[in-house]
C-alpha cells in the first residue's frame, strides 16, 4: 500500500537533483543565457529627451546624461569650451550654492564623475539604488541649471592649463591629436578636446552660456541608469526635474574629410619614434565595423613585459619581438558618427621604424588576400572577451547604452552582437578589408626620432601589392 507512495515522494525528491544544471554534464551555452538577460526600456519626454533604463538585480546604480556635444560640435574660438564646462559643473548653482552642493554631493557618498571626448559629453554617477532620487536631481542642476560662477572660473582655468601640459607631456595622447589634425584637416573633427590655450582664457560666462543652450538641448540629450533601478522610477525623475526644458532647433553642420597625408615632430631627445599610420576607418553603426574589428585584433598588441619569440599566437607580435623591431604596438579601431581612424600605432627606434612599418603594411596586405580562418578565430575569441568585459559593471554598460543611443538611436541586444561576430570568416574579413585597405592614401603621425621613417610616397607604395 504504501510502496507506490514512497516510489513517488522518491521521484519528486530526486528529479531536481537530475535536472540540475550543476549536474548537467553539458551546461546550456552562454548565448542562451545572455537571451535571458533583462532588456533596456526606452521612452521619450514630451521635450524629445530619451530617457533608458536596464534593471540589474543589484543595489548599487549608474545614472548619467549623454549629450551630443563635444569639441566637433565647437567652433574656431570655442574649441575646449565643452572640457572647461567640466571643471565648473560642480561649482554651484542657481538652486544651490558650492558649500550646499558640496555638502549634499558628500553626504550622499555617490561619486560624480564626467568627461568629454569629440562628439559626446557624458556628466554620471554612481550611487545606491535608494539615492538616486537625490542623484538625478543633482546632475541635472548642475549640467542645465548652473551659476557660471566667476571666481570659480578664473580658478579652474589655471587648472585646465596645466592640465594642457600634462597632455602635451603625455606623448600617446599628443600623437592621436596629430592624428586626427592631419586625417581630418580643415574640419571639426580635427580639433582636440582641450582646444588651444589661447581660447581658454577668453571663455566666460557669456560664451558657456550661448554654447549650452545651442547643443545642451533635450533633443541631444539621453538619460540613462543601469542598476537597481525602475524605469518607472528614472522616467518619473526625469518628468520632476528634466522636462521643463526647452528645445533649440540646432542642427548637426559638421561635415567631415579624410585627408591621406602625415605630420611629423621630430624630437631626438625622446629615446624612441611613436608612429601611428591610420586609413579611413567605417562609422560606428556601420555594418562593417563588427568586421573591422576583428580584423584589428587579427593584428593584436604587444609590448616588452609580454610573452614573445616564435610561439606568439599574432604574426606581427612573433616578427616584432624576435627581430626586436619595436618596443610596444596596437592595433586601433576608433569609429565616429560617420567616419572612422583605423590602424596601428607602434614605438620604435629610429633604425628599426622602416623594418617595423614593414611587418605592418605586410599583415594588412595579407588581411587583405591571405588571411586563414584560425586567425580569424582567435580575433573573434579576443572581440567578445572585450564586448563582455565592457558590459559587466555598471558603469560599463551605462557608458555603452548612452553612446548606442546618441549614434544610433537604440542599442541591439549583446546576444545579437556576439550572433554577427560568429558569421565573420576569412572571407568577409578579406572583402571588408579589401575596401578600407587596400591601395588607400594613409594618415601617418610620428613624434619622437622620426628621422629613420620612410617618406610618405614610400609609406603609401605599401598600401598595395604588385601581383598577377
Amino acid at each position: 500500500m504504501f510502496k507506490p507512495v514512497v516510489q513517488q515522494l522518491t521521484r519528486i525528491l530526486w528529479s531536481p537533483l537530475k535536472n540540475s544544471v550543476r549536474n548537467n554534464p553539458y551546461p546550456a551555452p552562454y548565448q542562451k543565457f545572455l537571451m535571458h538577460l533583462p532588456q533596456i526600456e526606452c521612452s521619450v519626454l514630451d521635450n524629445g529627451l530619451t530617457v533608458v533604463t536596464e534593471e540589474r538585480e543589484c543595489f548599487n546604480t549608474c545614472v548619467g546624461l549623454y549629450i551630443n556635444g563635444g569639441s566637433r560640435y565647437e567652433s574656431l574660438f570655442e574649441n575646449g569650451i565643452a572640457h572647461f564646462f567640466e571643471h565648473i559643473a560642480f561649482k554651484g548653482t542657481c538652486a544651490r550654492t558650492k558649500t550646499e552642493l558640496e555638502k549634499q554631493m558628500s553626504s550622499v557618498g555617490a561619486r560624480f564623475n564626467c568627461f568629454t571626448t569629440r562628439e559626446m559629453v557624458v556628466y554620471y554617477a554612481e550611487c545606491l539604488g535608494e539615492d538616486l532620487p537625490l542623484v538625478v536631481d543633482i546632475l541635472s542642476d548642475c549640467v542645465f541649471n548652473n551659476c557660471y560662477s566667476r571666481p570659480d572660473m578664473t580658478e579652474q582655468k589655471s587648472v585646465v592649463f596645466s592640465e594642457m601640459i600634462e597632455h602635451d607631456n603625455n606623448h600617446n595622447e599628443t600623437l592621436f591629436d596629430y592624428l586626427h589634425s592631419t586625417a581630418f584637416q580643415g574640419t571639426p573633427l580635427a580639433q582636440t578636446v582641450m582646444g588651444p590655450s589661447c581660447n581658454l582664457y577668453n571663455f566666460n560666462e557669456c560664451t558657456i552660456s550661448r554654447y549650452l543652450q545651442r547643443f545642451f538641448d533635450p533633443t541631444r540629450t539621453v538619460l540613462v541608469a543601469v542598476g537597481g533601478v525602475k524605469h518607472e522610477q528614472l522616467m518619473c525623475l526625469a518628468c520632476s526635474y528634466l522636462s521643463k526644458l526647452e528645445t533649440n532647433k540646432c542642427f548637426d553642420t559638421c561635415e567631415y574629410r579624410f585627408t591621406g597625408s602625415e605630420v611629423r615632430y621630430r624630437d631626438d631627445s625622446m629615446p624612441v619614434a611613436n608612429v601611428a599610420c591610420a586609413v579611413e576607418g567605417p562609422s560606428f553603426c556601420d555594418p562593417d565595423n563588427l568586421v573591422m574589428d576583428v580584423a584589428a585584433n587579427v593584428v593584436g598588441g604587444w609590448d616588452r613585459s609580454q610573452p614573445g619569440g616564435a610561439d606568439h599566437p599574432v604574426r606581427v607580435a612573433r616578427l616584432a619581438s624576435s627581430g626586436e623591431f619595436c618596443d610596444s604596438y596596437k592595433a586601433f579601431n576608433i569609429n565616429y558618427k560617420d567616419t572612422g581612424l583605423w590602424g596601428v600605432q607602434f614605438m620604435a627606434p629610429t633604425l628599426k621604424l622602416e623594418d617595423m612599418l614593414y611587418v605592418v603594411q605586410d599583415q594588412w596586405m595579407r588581411l587583405c588576400t591571405m588571411v586563414t580562418d584560425g586567425e580569424v578565430e582567435r580575433a573573434k575569441r579576443e572581440l567578445k572577451t572585450n564586448l563582455l568585459s565592457k558590459t559587466e559593471s555598471c558603469r560599463g554598460e551605462c557608458h555603452e547604452i548612452g553612446r548606442w543611443m546618441l549614434y544610433n538611436g537604440h542599442r541591439p541586444p549583446l546576444y545579437e552582437r556576439l550572433q554577427k561576430i560568429d558569421k565573420i570568416f576569412a572571407k568577409e574579413v578579406k572583402e571588408v578589408c579589401s575596401r578600407y585597405i587596400y591601395d588607400k592614401c594613409p594618415a601617418v603621425a610620428a613624434i619622437g626620432q622620426t628621422e629613420g621613417l620612410p617618406d610618405y610616397t614610400r609609406i603609401r607604395a605599401g598600401m598595395y601589392w604588385l601581383r598577377l
